[in-house]
């Protein structure tokens, strides 16, 4: 069978296939780069993952200063009382408390 013999459905049988073929790839393509679970989303989500990692390792060592203070102040009562006339500016009834301007 030459060229010439065969029908113009046998020529385009796999001009079909082959465009099926890139349609199907095509689409798995968009599908995997768009919505919910795609390669993007993954990539995005993995950057804010190592953001967090990254605060929390920031975060640790004032976690561990803030778990001495409790224990100090559950130990020692007097350290609670310190903590409150330095922070919230508190006194006992009967004293007085002088403020001064900085200039």
């Amino acid at each position: 069978m030459t060229k010439r013999d065969r029908t113009p459905c046998e020529t385009q049988r796999p001009r079909r296939g082959l465009i099926l073929a890139l349609c199907f790839l095509g689409l798995l393509l968009i599908l995997s780069l768009s919505g919910d679970r795609s390669l993007l989303q993954f990539y995005r989500m993995a950057r804010v993952k190592a953001d967090w990692e990254h605060h929390i390792e920031v975060l640790k060592p004032e976690n561990a200063l803030l778990r001495q203070e409790v224990d100090a102040m559950r130990r020692f009562p007097s350290r609670a009382e310190e903590i409150a006339r330095r922070d919230l500016g508190l006194v006992r009834p009967g004293e007085i408390a002088y403020q001064f301007r900085k200039r």
